[in-house]
């Protein structure tokens, strides 16, 4: 069953049971590692905070306008109004961003705004959507919620980072599987559609002064082995559901050889 689903809660999305793309990368460290997280708790970081309310002031301003709240300048929650102000903000399910952290996501959203590729890939189309679908060969239900679909069909994803330059975000996009995200995203985008994408563009923003954009897409040859490895991983997810058996590293006694980094 393939179905997409426009302004479905974020929070409806993350509780659905379908393998997402960071379920895979789990299933990439182990079955053990996938099946933990499943019954850990989800903690966001300060750093998650932060790229979650840059994602939706740059593509959701509705869902931002009701999500957060940013704290004054010269809030200080040790002091009386600021604690109040603190319980008024957790008893409405609203989130609160420092005034430095607000002020960070808005000049990444200017940069992004005044980037001609960026501006232009995220001026017409949808944000958010939600599909999901059945994986062929192991009968595994998929989902994935691409940032943004341009209208005329290229997925797009925003990436807040350290360096937007070619080499170090060729090295995140390794080092993260983004080439594991493009293929996982544009198989459901072809299983919602009947048709493949146009395309797939990472705009990467820095978190930093300048708080500089680029705009990448993965190569041929990139994109073939993401397609690799998530379609390996949901294999080792089936076999792991089949027989119930969610291992971690061998059981047996391995040699290591030390990096060669170390012998230099």
């Amino acid at each position: 069953m393939t179905s997409i689903i426009s302004n479905m809660p974020i929070a409806d999305y993350h509780a659905h049971p379908a393998i997402s793309k960071s379920g895979l990368d789990k299933i990439a460290q182990s079955p053990a590692h996938y099946r933990s997280s499943i019954f850990e708790p989800h903690i966001q970081t300060d750093a998650m905070v932060i790229g979650s309310a840059f994602h939706d002031f740059v593509l959701s301003p509705h869902v931002f306008e009701t999500s957060y709240t940013v704290l004054p300048s010269d809030f200080d929650g040790r002091k009386k109004d600021g604690k109040e102000l603190m319980r008024i903000i957790q008893e409405s399910g609203r989130i609160a961003l420092k005034h430095e952290w607000f002020t960070t996501i808005k000049n990444m959203a200017t940069s992004v705004r005044r980037h001609p590729r960026a501006a232009a890939l995220l001026s017409s189309g949808e944000a958010e959507a939600s599909i999901f679908w059945t994986d062929h060969e192991t009968g595994l239900e998929c989902r994935c919620r691409p940032d943004f679909i341009h209208e005329k069909g290229i997925l797009v994803d925003l990436k807040s980072t350290v360096s937007a330059s070619p080499d170090d975000f060729a090295k995140s996009a390794a080092n993260l599987r983004y080439h594991v995200q493009d293929a996982f995203y544009s198989e459901g985008y072809y299983r919602a559609h009947g048709k493949w994408a146009r395309g797939f563009v990472f705009i990467a923003v820095e978190k930093t002064a300048p708080f500089a954009v680029a705009c990448y897409e993965l190569d041929d040859e990139a994109r073939e082995l993401g397609r690799a490895l998530f379609q390996d991983n949901l294999r080792t997810l089936a076999q792991a559901k089949q027989t119930d058996t969610w291992t971690a590293y061998s059981e047996e006694i391995e040699t290591l050889s030390l990096p060669r980094w170390a012998f230099n």
